[in-house]
């Protein structure tokens, strides 16, 4: 046979020949003589540049990606695409066309054919082989050393002329200006670059010296990946670790090969001149006979036999550049393979049917792969001869030999039909094909194939009860995460501690995460009772963890169980509140906790209280990694109550920590929301900020992130709020990619702070009127208040009101109460009002005495009557002193124990400052 040049490299080095596939570094003049055996049977040429980079059967493809290829039409692609291990659902732009074989599909943007995981053998196999020799060339080219320049330009290499060699860059890289790639047709480039590569718009990479776009390798790890700019013309081969963009009306001489996807936008790519490519197999019918016809793209020819039924076989020689057609070929299965092992098909197999009596049928792609089940589509092209076809799909799991049979559909005329399947299991592969029956006639379409990817599954949590009144409850959970589900069904499964059998609430269905809750009834005092959260959704189940609480008896103490703080080192504090101290003057509180799966429980010491409030204990000893459990313990008089039990973990060593505080300076419409950064982890720096939202909301509100490199405190004002409005925020962090959340609190606003009015003595208290005093104490975050008074006669239930007046600033005010009747006893109180919101100062009273003249005129009776009244005023004086002192110097200590508010201590402040000074005014007048 006469002897057919190829593209294979040739060249001479200490006297051995050596063979090498990409990138041509020398080749065989195809008008020599292979019998010769002169010096001048091989033209060598001079070769610079490392080893070429070999691309394997990636080469067949002028773009190959794993999950997806997308087009903005109309784009132009030179040759063939694929995808895989994803399915053809990921090539979107295109407007496929499936070919009957199932094998591939056609596009009018791609002048090749586009190939698909789940399209018919051969081509699942003949992709995964692709994209392995795909990663593989990714490897090489990334991996070699030592680099003949380095950091060139800094990464910015625009305007430079580059040689032949290794260069490597520790950045990104950025082409804005056009560069030179000078070097002979079998150099070899090789760009290593561990950053991003950006090229800017209209920049051209321009080929000098007759330089080859397959011989120039550009090998990018960065996370962004590659982004060609508009109008840019680039050039050489691009193996990316992430995805490749391709912008409008930009062009790329060579291939695009990418370990994510791949995106153009109205863009061309050309191709790569590989060495030796699949030959290209097409089938037709010419007058009810079949014919194949065979295409070879490579400059080699190649022998290639199709044998078939009865028999048949026949070898034709396709030429390089040209093609082969066998014909006049009877109905039946056919198959093909060539004498050059380095060359396949891209079709070993296929059916060949041009009677046109028999119907024709089609598989397409399956669609609505979701949860479970999955759409199988196909298509009836023809009738035949027939009035009407029975049409159904058979499926299995790749791998097994039974098919399962969907419904049979009857049509009476060619057009799509579908049918639903169920049972799939997530991570496995499934085949099918659309049947068509007729008469007796059997028709398959093309096998093809679902690839059942495993759902992200939802994630709930339960979270303790609440409300747990008379015979009553409230349960609660929160959905953390919906998964790859639009929306979730949610409920609680509850049962009395000791039996078996659980109860569901009722089901609701969330479409984002947030909060539920539902109310039970029917529980019995003393009755302990556990309970859980659970999600459901086609099929996937999840339940958050199993809380328990305790219906009390009447009269019995309640404690509840708070959220574990200050987890930092081995240490950690337990929190509790006691409820109702029942039935007792004091109860002992105290914790037990320990790790979840131990059988014994430990104690903290215990408190004795003496009123409803928080108390808390710090333990110590605790494992990182490890998690605990706690609950709080009430014991009075030999009565034992629990809190719920809550769990949390001792983070491991090195793992960051955040919690969130209470928020503060909830003034006017702004609040300041505060976290604390406990622990760095492993990490020099981590991101924190916050996220917040109006209670009962979906979307959550972040603040601005901010960057700390220590521990400590970190804080954040928002604003926008609304009064009677309440707000839930939590602290994040941020670090290295993880992202790590505090506790979830909230806050209300309520009206404008410290808004507070106090009610002050009558004094002018003649005829039939009186004036009523009071001061207003603070009005901060509100620009002005309304003041006014209501009185009634004492032990009555209507009050009258005083005119009103409005006030921009603290200071006293007085207002006149009229028709008021001799001996009569009154009773009044200041107000202070802001819109709804309404503040009262304490009830005060005087008595309406008759005139001097009603008890005669007896002078010494008069005067022994004032002496004795102001005896009488002098001890109400000092007993309302030494009274508002008492409840004064009481308040303080409820402060100190944080059983009262500052606004409240204020308030008796206030109240004994007036008392002392009216009693010591008093004294110095008598």
């Amino acid at each position: 046979m006469d002897y057919s040049p190829t593209r294979r490299t040739v060249i001479t080095s200490s006297g051995l020949l050596t063979a090498g596939l990409a990138g041509c570094m020398g080749a065989i003049q195809e008008d020599n003589d292979p019998e010769e055996t002169s010096t001048n049977a091989l033209q060598v040429q001079q070769v610079d540049g490392p080893a070429p980079v070999d691309l394997g059967t990636a080469c067949d493809f002028s773009i190959l990606a794993k999950s997806g290829i997308s087009s903005v039409p109309n784009s132009d692609v030179a040759g063939d695409i694929g995808v895989s291990p994803i399915g053809s659902t990921a090539i979107t732009g295109f407007d496929l066309t499936l070919d009957e074989s199932g094998v591939y599909s056609t596009s009018t943007q791609v002048d090749g054919r586009v190939y698909a995981a789940d399209y018919a053998e051969p081509t699942p196999s003949r992709l995964t082989t692709a994209v392995s020799d795909m990663e593989a060339a990714f490897t090489d080219a990334y991996g070699r050393v030592p680099p003949d320049v380095t950091e060139l330009g800094g990464g910015n290499i625009g305007g430079e002329t580059l040689t032949p060699g290794v260069y490597n860059w520790s950045t990104d890289v950025l082409i804005d200006d056009d560069i030179t790639i000078e070097g002979g047709p079998d150099d070899t480039w090789i760009f290593q670059i561990a950053g991003d590569l950006t090229v800017a718009s209209g920049v051209t990479v321009n080929l000098e010296g007759g330089a080859q776009a397959e011989n120039i390798v550009w090998v990018v790890a960065g996370g962004a990946g590659v982004e060609i700019g508009t109008d840019a013309n680039f050039a050489g081969v691009v193996l990316a670790q992430t995805g490749i963009n391709v912008l409008t009306n930009a062009t790329v001489d060579g291939c695009l090969y990418a370990q994510t996807d791949v995106n153009l936008q109205m863009a061309t790519v050309t191709g790569c001149d590989c060495d030796l490519v699949d030959l290209r197999v097409d089938s037709a019918c010419e007058d009810e006979d079949g014919e194949i016809t065979v295409t070879n793209p490579n400059d080699v020819s190649v022998m290639v036999t199709v044998t078939g039924p009865d028999a048949y076989e026949e070898t034709m020689e396709v030429p390089a550049g040209g093609s082969a057609t066998w014909g006049t070929l009877a109905d039946g299965t056919y198959s093909l393979e060539t004498d050059n092992i380095a060359i396949g098909l891209d079709i070993t197999t296929l059916d060949i049917s041009c009677d046109p009596t028999v119907p024709d049928v089609v598989t397409t792609p399956a669609t609505d792969v979701n949860g479970s089940t999955a759409t199988l589509n196909g298509e009836l092209t023809d009738l035949g001869d027939f009035d009407t076809v029975d049409v159904f799909f058979e499926w299995r799991e790749l791998g097994t030999d039974e098919w399962i049979a969907t419904d049979t559909q009857t049509l009476d005329a060619p057009g799509d039909f579908s049918a639903g399947i169920e049972g799939l299991e997530p991570g496995n592969t499934y085949e099918f094909r659309a049947v068509g029956l007729a008469n007796g006639e059997r028709i398959e379409g093309a096998t093809l194939r679902i690839i059942k990817t495993v759902p992200g599954v939802p994630e709930v949590v339960t979270s303790p009860a609440t409300e747990v009144n008379g015979s009553t409850a409230t349960l609660n959970g929160e959905l953390l995460d919906l998964g790859d589900f639009d929306a979730v069904d949610v409920f609680f499964e509850w049962r009395e501690l000791g039996t078996d059998e659980w109860t569901a609430t009722e089901t609701q269905t969330l479409d984002a995460p947030g909060d539920f809750s539902a109310g039970i009834e029917g529980l019995e005092p003393g009755g302990t009772y556990e309970f859980r959260a659970v999600a459901v959704t086609d099929d996937t189940r999840d339940e958050g963890a199993v809380l328990s609480f305790t219906k009390d008896e009447p009269g019995a103490p309640i404690v509840e169980t708070q959220t574990a703080t200050e987890i930092n080192g081995s240490t950690a504090t337990l929190n509790g509140e006691l409820i109702e101290i029942g039935d007792f003057d004091s109860v002992d509180v105290f914790f037990e906790w320990r790790a979840i799966g131990e059988e014994d429980w430990t104690a903290t010491e215990s408190q004795t209280l003496d009123a409803p409030g928080d108390f808390s204990a710090g333990i110590e000893g605790l494992e990182p990694g490890t998690t605990y459990e706690f609950r709080a313990v009430v014991v009075a008089n030999g009565t034992r109550e629990e809190g719920t039990i809550v769990s949390f973990t001792k983070a491991e060593a090195g793992v960051p920590n955040v919690e969130t505080q209470p928020a503060t300076e909830i003034n006017g419409s702004t609040a300041t929301l505060n976290g604390e950064l406990t622990d760095l982890g492993d990490f020099d720096t981590v991101d924190v900020f916050f996220e917040w939202r109006e209670l009962g909301a979906d979307e959550w509100i972040a603040t601005e992130s901010q960057t700390l490199d220590a521990p400590g405190d970190f804080s954040a004002g928002i604003e926008g709020l609304e009064l009677g409005t309440t707000y839930e925020f939590r602290a994040v962090m941020v670090a290295n990619g993880e992202r790590f959340l505090g506790a979830t609190l909230s806050f209300t606003k309520f009206g404008p702070d410290e808004l507070d009015v106090e009610t002050e003595p009558a004094t002018e208290v003649n005829g039939s009127t009186a004036t009523l005093n009071g001061e207003l104490l603070e009005l901060e975050g509100a620009a002005e208040v309304t003041v006014y008074f209501l009185y009634r006669v004492e032990g009555t239930t209507v009050w009258m009101f005083t005119d009103e007046a409005v006030l921009t600033e603290p200071g006293p005010f007085s207002a006149t109460a009229t028709n008021l009747e001799t001996g009569t006893t009154y009773e009044f109180r200041a107000v202070a009002q802001v819109g709804d919101m309404v503040v009262y100062g304490d009830i005060l009273e005087f008595t309406k005495e008759p005139d001097d003249g009603d008890d005669g005129d007896d002078g010494d009776d008069g005067d022994d009557g004032d002496d004795g009244d102001d005896g009488k005023n002098k001890k109400k004086k000092k007993r309302e002193y030494k009274r508002a002192k008492r409840e004064y110097e009481e308040y303080k200590k409820k402060y100190e124990k944080g059983k009262v508010n500052k606004k409240q201590l204020k308030k008796k402040r206030h109240a004994y400052e007036r008392a002392k000074r009216e009693y010591e005014e008093y004294v110095e007048d008598c």
